[in-house]
């Protein structure tokens, strides 16, 4: 843990050769771990070498495939490095896995308004705020997805299942709480 302390310390301080020299005698001593990796991809793309990160997040997810952090900054540096249809895929394929990640659904609506598919990135930004307790902010969201000129008729017609789908839950849960007063 000092070892990587170091190194975090020289990061904070923007000594990026001393976190490189760091990074390095950690690899020496053949410390392996998601924080360093994490560590590792953030000094280079905090140096502006997005194509370093990238590489190095892509061999860092084959050691660590589950690991969130890494999955996150990712995504969030291929749209950084202008490739929102990677940052795309790379989120949709993990949503399959965990559905039920609001970040993941985030990043999903960043990718889509990178590129420029409001209907997709308004539905995905009113998933994550669903998954975080915010249903009110998600009809809101799915009401500008209805009023989206792009996506097509089955789209639209999701979009409108949804969000019928939150209201008649909202409703529900009023008059539960309501019932609940009495």
């Amino acid at each position: 843990s000092a070892r990587y302390g170091l190194p975090l310390a020289q990061m904070r301080a923007r000594n990026y050769p001393a976190v490189e020299h760091e990074l390095a005698e950690l690899r020496r001593l053949k410390a392996s771990s998601p924080m360093i990796d994490t560590l590792a991809t953030d000094a280079r793309k905090a140096q502006g070498d997005l194509g370093g990160a990238l590489k190095l997040y892509r061999e860092a997810r084959v050691r660590h495939p589950r690991n969130k952090a890494l999955l996150y900054g990712q995504i969030d540096a291929l749209l950084a490095n202008g490739q929102p249809q990677a940052a795309l895929q790379t989120a949709t394929d993990e949503l399959l896995l965990t559905p039920s990640d609001a970040a993941l659904h985030g990043l999903q609506a960043k990718s889509y308004a990178a590129l420029g598919k409001r209907l997709q990135q308004h539905r995905a930004q009113a998933e994550a705020y669903l998954l975080q307790g915010q249903a009110a902010a998600a009809v809101d969201q799915l009401e500008l997805a209805q009023k989206s000129a792009d996506g097509n008729f089955y789209e639209h017609s999701q979009v409108d299942s949804r969000l019928r789908e939150i209201k008649k839950r909202m409703a529900d849960e009023a008059r539960l709480a309501k019932e609940a007063k009495k």
